[in-house]
This record gives C-alpha cells, structure tokens and sequence, in this order.
C-alpha cells in the first residue's frame, strides 16, 4: 500500500477533517497549532486536524519546501508520536511533473491538490 493510502485510510480523504481539535484542555484550531509547533513558513499549508482515540489527534499539512503531505500524530502535550510524509506526486500524479515552477510555490500545489481532490476542473 502506497503512503497516499494509508494516510487516507486512517484519516480520511484529504480536507476531511475537523477545523479545530482538543488536546488535553485547550482547543486548537490549524493557525494556532501551526504557532505551537512553529510551523510559521509560507511553505507550510494547513490542510485540516482530525481527532482520534486515547487524547491524540492529527494536523495534516502540505510542506512545500519538501512537497509533501505531512500528517503529525500529536498527544494532548503537543509531542508527536507519530509522523507520515508522501510526496504530493502520489495525488498529482502526471499533474505534478508538468506543473514546472508551480512545484515550488506552496499555495498553486495545494491550489492544485485542493482542485483534484475535490473534482474540480483546473
């Protein structure tokens, strides 16, 4: 199973997820969470956080400097305990090899990715 699949299997379609999540006795929504992890870069995309069971929770973003779809497992203290990264070539596909200098500027490939995934014609 490709990464794509798996990150899809446990957290759903990509922006699926909630706006917001608890962890421990705070609420987080992706802005706030992307300040407490210092994710400030303009690479670093929020794509949607999903609750899960035993106090974790997952912030799925895209990082452009790497191109990728990041997914942190974080426990109520903010650690992660689990990461999971794919390429966004694994969604794009050829998109992705033809998108030239887009590849590097994080807005146009989740601009991109929001569109594939969502159905929509670019």
């Amino acid at each position: 199973m490709s990464t794509k699949d798996q990150i899809e299997k446990e957290f759903g379609p990509l922006w699926s997820g909630e706006d917001s999540v608890t962890a421990g006795d705070r609420i987080f929504t992706s802005l706030e969470l992307k300040r407490a992890l210092d994710l400030y870069g303009a690479d670093i995309v929020t794509i949607d956080l999903h609750s899960l069971p035993e106090g974790l929770f997952a912030f799925r973003f895209y990082d452009g400097d790497d191109r990728c779809i990041v997914v942190f497992v974080l426990d109520r203290e903010l650690n992660i305990v689990r990461e999971h990264r794919a390429h966004i070539a694994e969604w794009l596909e050829e998109e992705y090899y033809k998108s030239g200098m887009e590849a590097f500027l994080a807005d146009r490939m989740v601009g991109m990715l929001h569109r594939k995934v969502k159905g929509e014609e670019g």
